[in-house]
């Protein structure tokens, strides 16, 4: 077992995801999401048509890229990110967790060595590592297969997703673990699926979540930041 790499999946880790709900707040404001059942529809549908396709595939790239020190292919993929992550909260939001963790990561001696190289550089203007990026290289640092740091991955943000349902609809966390146990085959298939997809193939194919992501920033009232 890498414990390394449960500790970058632990959602206690301070770069802030518990801030996000990815526009889950407001599907529950819409009326869209409500109890334990339509969050689990919420999850899978994000998992499967948004989380894995974009950010799964950006994950296991970079892993594979950051053992050569590949900077052109990490930058190039964080360009993708760029450009491909819409709602404008949720690409800062990005850039935030992923410029975190790796500030994080500096600090940890088993990572420090393999992220400085990498982070030297790292031209000027740089607007930030975007938080899929920021995984695998990390997870590459922790020793992780690009498989085992893709399913950490799309396990720990959709741990996110349920912990912001938990908090939001609001749903017991008997039923949040009970969500989560269901989950377990979708992000091992998700994972399977995208592992081998070229960083080209990556987008999400959801615009319903880029839509409420949007929305969300002007509720009246929230709990998240995105």
């Amino acid at each position: 077992m890498n414990v390394r790499l449960l500790q970058i999946s632990d959602s206690a880790l301070p770069i802030s995801g518990y801030t996000h709900s990815w526009g889950l707040e407001a599907a529950i404001a819409g009326g869209r999401v409500n109890d334990p059942e339509a969050l689990e529809r919420w999850a899978r549908h994000w998992l499967r048509h948004s989380l894995g396709p974009l950010e799964g595939v950006l994950v296991a790239s970079a892993c594979r890229a950051a053992p050569a020190e590949d900077v052109a292919d990490l930058l190039a993929l964080n360009e993708l990110a760029e450009a491909s992550v819409v709602p404008p909260s949720t690409r800062r939001a990005s850039r935030e967790m992923g410029e975190q963790l790796l500030a994080l990561g500096a600090t940890w001696a088993w990572a420090a060595a393999g992220l400085a190289p990498i982070l030297r550089a790292v031209p000027e203007g740089h607007p930030g590592w975007h938080h899929p990026v920021a995984f695998g290289l990390v997870g590459a640092a922790a020793g992780g297969s690009p498989e085992e740091v893709l399913t950490a991955y799309l396990h720990q943000a959709t741990l996110g997703m349920v912990g912001a349902g938990v908090r939001a609809i609001p749903v017991g966390h008997t039923h949040g673990q009970q969500v989560m146990a269901y989950l377990h085959d979708d992000i091992t298939d998700v994972a399977a699926d995208v592992l081998a997809r070229e960083p080209e193939t990556a987008g999400a194919g959801c615009p319903a979540y880029e839509v409420l992501c949007d929305e969300q920033t002007r509720l009246y009232a929230r709990m998240f930041r995105s």
